[in-house]
């Protein structure tokens, strides 16, 4: 396939062979030599070689385990309660106002960017500057160049005067865990430190937030399943598998580069030097390991998708994501029994141009 920039690359359609190229160490993330394949012919994130999504191994498992322990199955349940309130707090807030109501700025994108703002102990009023910094250097082809690098200078600084600040005056947060981490035998960089808390800015919003206007989306399309999980609370986290599995956002996958011959399990070989893009998309509609790949099914079994990636690059906010999805459908069904979609879901109109895809806007009524 012909990327953005004009490079030519494979492309992994199986689910074998997108989880092998997220697996196998001899697929690099290091786009920064001369020649390298790119998905865009200007500057873009890829350029940042103190990005986690950006690093191979050993100093992407180095960096890893220094923010990893915020985000186990058991810190990330922790969050639960906090996580309802928030919800519940958007919720009432939204039944309050005025309907229609777009659920994208009353609730889907609030709720995660709030959990992610106390996780790390950044001000949560600030989150608008967030969202528009995210979706300039997040772009594919609406932003320019130069628009692309004001945003991320920008939220440089912010993010440099944050950690300045907090130096001065620590408190308990992710934030305090992080600087540590770099003031302690500098096990972690300025650079990297600074990189981090954008990159956990950035992803602890951007994603969530989509995937739950993609899936309260996906029940209003399907009310059978919508009516089984307003019945039977028990299937949301199932609701939730599905919804990941079908409405990942982040579909078109991060180019890598193999950095010697390798030959995939479809019997495709990659050779050295050569580009390969791993949608998660292809692998989570694979009839091969999900029969009926595009009907929507919340009593799917064993859906083992791959909407958070595999290998060294797993999403390391998936148990915190998760716990935000089940909390977020399960209480916009419970809090709205009689939630419909304004208009028909064709007229939606949805992002163009960046590497996220989601809606611009979610109109409902109840």
């Amino acid at each position: 396939m012909v990327l953005p920039s004009g490079d030519e690359v494979l492309l992994a359609t199986t689910y074998d062979d997108v989880r092998e190229v997220y697996a196998d160490p001899r697929f690099s993330r290091n786009l920064r030599y001369a020649g390298a394949p790119r998905m865009l012919s200007d500057a873009d994130f890829s350029d940042d070689p103190n990005a986690l999504v950006n690093m191979d191994p050993p100093d992407h498992a180095r960096l890893r385990r220094i923010v990893q322990a915020a985000f186990t199955p058991r810190r990330a349940e922790s969050w639960r309660p906090r996580i309802q309130a928030v919800a519940d707090q958007l919720l009432a807030e939204m039944r309050a106002g005025s309907r229609p109501a777009d659920l994208m700025t009353a609730f889907a994108f609030p709720l995660p960017i709030n959990i992610i703002c106390e996780l790390l102990g950044v001000p949560a009023e600030d989150s608008p500057y967030f969202r528009g910094w995210s979706d300039t250097f997040l772009s594919t082809s609406t932003a320019s160049a130069p628009q692309r690098s004001k945003a991320a200078a920008e939220f440089t600084a912010y993010v440099d005067a944050l950690i300045a600040a907090r130096r001065k005056n620590p408190g308990e947060d992710l934030l305090d865990d992080l600087i540590g981490a770099h003031d302690e035998n500098d096990r972690l960089s300025a650079d990297e430190l600074a990189r981090m808390v954008r990159g956990l800015i950035v992803a602890g919003h951007e994603t969530t937030g989509n995937v739950i206007g993609r899936g309260v989306l996906a029940l209003l399309r399907h009310p059978n399943q919508l009516t089984a999980v307003r019945h039977d609370p028990g299937l949301v986290p199932t609701a939730v598998e599905e919804i990941l599995r079908m409405e990942v956002p982040g579909h078109g996958g991060l180019l890598r580069v193999a950095t010697e011959t390798v030959s995939l399990p479809s019997g495709a070989t990659v050779e050295q030097g050569q580009g390969v893009l791993a949608p998660v998309v292809a692998a989570n509609f694979d009839p091969r390991h999900f029969p009926d790949p595009d009907t929507f099914d919340i009593g799917r079994a064993d859906d083992k998708h791959l909407a958070f990636g595999h290998g060294p690059h797993y999403c390391l906010g998936a148990n915190l994501a998760r716990v935000e999805l089940q909390v977020a459908i399960g209480s916009v069904i419970r809090a709205f029994p009689t939630l419909a979609l304004v208009g028909a879901a064709q007229e939606l109109t949805w992002s163009s141009g960046s590497r996220i895809c989601g809606l611009s806007g979610l109109p409902v009524t109840w």
